[in-house]
């Protein structure tokens, strides 16, 4: 069964992002919303000052967006290791980009070695946060039972969870491994799919937002 994983850009992506509430200094949280209209005026050393003075507060959005600037040497030296330290600080405060980000990384030997069970993990927290991508490679990795134990369940649910939410892939994907149950079995995994779509995408629906612009965070570089 061959399925296709979803492969972030790497150029700027607008469009809808997860709010997570933060309590932080005022400041900091204008310093993030400056720091996005400058990152849509593709303002690089900008906005790369104001995410590095709200990560140094704390804010875990900054710290991801921050992460990937230095990842790809936008507005600052290029730095993997500075790069990562950002990004794992995000991802362990439960932000669902940084976390679907490390994933990416640790699936594709990106600045840290390979290691399909770590990309298995980020792409679990993030998925359960609704991230859409994260589903549709966890998808992948419990189909082809890279760093999990094979599961097509899984593989049905979590793809169609991200199909639900508009992953091309995500749906291509699905329909593949539909093909490979019977009637009946289908018919429970849907019923499984029910329940998971109501704790893992129904309640991230509504908080979804909009930056100036429509801007969202960064996403992680496409792989080769």
């Amino acid at each position: 069964m061959r399925l296709r994983v979803k492969l972030p850009k790497s150029k700027c992506m607008w469009g809808f992002f997860w709010v997570l509430m933060l309590y932080l200094p005022l400041p900091a949280l204008a310093d993030v919303e400056q720091a996005f209209v400058a990152l849509h005026q593709k303002d690089y050393p900008s906005a790369y000052k104001l995410f590095l003075e709200s990560a140094q507060a704390g804010n875990a959005e900054a710290e991801y967006n921050l992460g990937v600037l230095i990842h790809e040497g936008q507005g600052t030296e290029k730095d993997e290791t500075q790069a990562l330290s950002w990004i794992e600080k995000a991802a362990v405060q439960g932000w669902a980009d940084a976390q679907y980000y490390l994933g990416n990384l640790y699936e594709f030997g990106q600045i840290v070695p390979q290691s399909f069970q770590n990309a298995a993990l980020w792409y679990q927290k993030a998925a359960e946060q609704g991230n859409a991508s994260a589903q549709t490679n966890l998808a992948v990795l419990y189909a082809n039972g890279q760093g999990v134990n094979q599961d097509i369940v899984l593989a049905y649910v979590w793809s169609n969870l991200a199909a639900s939410q508009g992953i091309v892939e995500a749906l291509q994907n699905r329909e593949t491994v539909a093909a490979e149950m019977s009637p009946e079995m289908l018919k429970r995994v849907r019923a499984v799919s029910k329940e998971y779509f109501q704790k893992y995408v129904a309640p991230f629906q509504s908080q979804q937002s909009l930056r100036p612009g429509g801007m969202r965070s960064l996403p992680p570089p496409e792989q080769q």
